[in-house]
């Protein structure tokens, strides 16, 4: 390569590198022009190529996302020498389990109702107190006897924990948690696109997998907490670069429209099977093309 044409290159990539540390906060100060028709046509044509190699919904599934494609239709002059950034987003939704999902709903629904069936007589009796004593409590307080009344304030506190404490008796906030995780659970497919980003990232614990024809490379990683339990699988589409602080940014594609796409990122978020379902499903050498 030519010494201009690596100096052209480094130049770019600084003013990349600026711009995604400073776009956020800065104001425009060269103003905001409207992105071109050819500039929307691209930006359009990148992300339905990535569109048409999502997979068709499982079985049991729909599309439950706004499918239309939209495109910025301005662009702030500051940043006149930074690829546009645009994206897409799918979400699909399982339906064909609704009842069952329900039924885990409407039994734990019964099964409070019983407890508090089974503790409504101690509750009422130990409310009864409560209400005795801020009655008398009350008389006092109108009577100026202040001291004569705090001397309820204690037995009230008594039996406010007592309250407390019977409402507590058979609560299981972990298998309150553990049925709401599974009512939740292989209910939602996620599939994100992110066209030029200003900076992107691998979160710790992050595996690397091989990478498929036409991606750079791949990433999964799993989250489990006391809500859900899901997978994410991250693929790197185009050159990128390590930015000081470890994340990354895509490369400047020497010659490429900035409305083009100069890399992307496409990011699967499930149930781990599913995941793995959907990663079979993908057409990752179509979604390439976005590229061209």
């Amino acid at each position: 390569m030519r010494p201009r044409t690596w100096q052209a290159l480094a130049c770019s990539l600084a003013l990349f590198t600026t711009a995604s540390m400073a776009i956020a906060d800065s104001p425009c100060n060269r103003g905001i022009r409207d992105t071109t028709p050819a500039e929307r046509a691209k930006m359009t044509g990148v992300l339905q190529a990535v569109k048409d190699a999502l997979p068709a919904p499982p079985a049991g599934w729909v599309i439950q996302s706004q499918e239309t494609i939209s495109v910025p239709q301005s662009w702030c002059q500051d940043y006149a020498q930074v690829p546009l950034e645009y994206d897409f987003t799918r979400h699909y939704r399982r339906v064909d389990d609704a009842e069952q999902r329900q039924k885990l709903l409407d039994d734990q629904s019964a099964r409070l109702v019983e407890a508090y069936k089974q503790k409504q007589p101690r509750l009422e009796a130990i409310q009864a107190k409560m209400e005795k004593l801020n009655a008398q409590q009350i008389a006092l307080l109108q009577k100026g006897d202040i001291a004569g009344s705090e001397k309820y304030s204690t037995q009230i506190a008594a039996l406010q924990e007592e309250y407390q404490s019977v409402a507590d008796e058979g609560n299981d906030p972990a298998a309150m948690d553990a049925v709401s995780k599974e009512m939740k659970r292989d209910l939602e497919l996620t599939i994100s696109v992110r066209v030029n980003p200003m900076t992107a990232s691998d979160p710790a614990g992050a595996k690397p997998m091989a990478a498929p024809a036409g991606a750079k490379s791949a990433w999964r990683w799993h989250v489990e907490d006391e809500s859900q339990s899901t997978d994410h699988a991250l693929y790197y589409f185009g050159t990128w670069f390590k930015r000081p602080d470890g994340t990354f940014q895509p490369s400047v594609r020497q010659g490429a429209p900035f409305s083009a796409a100069h890399g992307f990122t496409l990011e699967i978020i499930g149930d781990p099977e599913r995941v793995t379902q959907t990663i079979s499903a993908f057409d990752f050498e179509k979604a390439a093309s976005a590229l061209k």
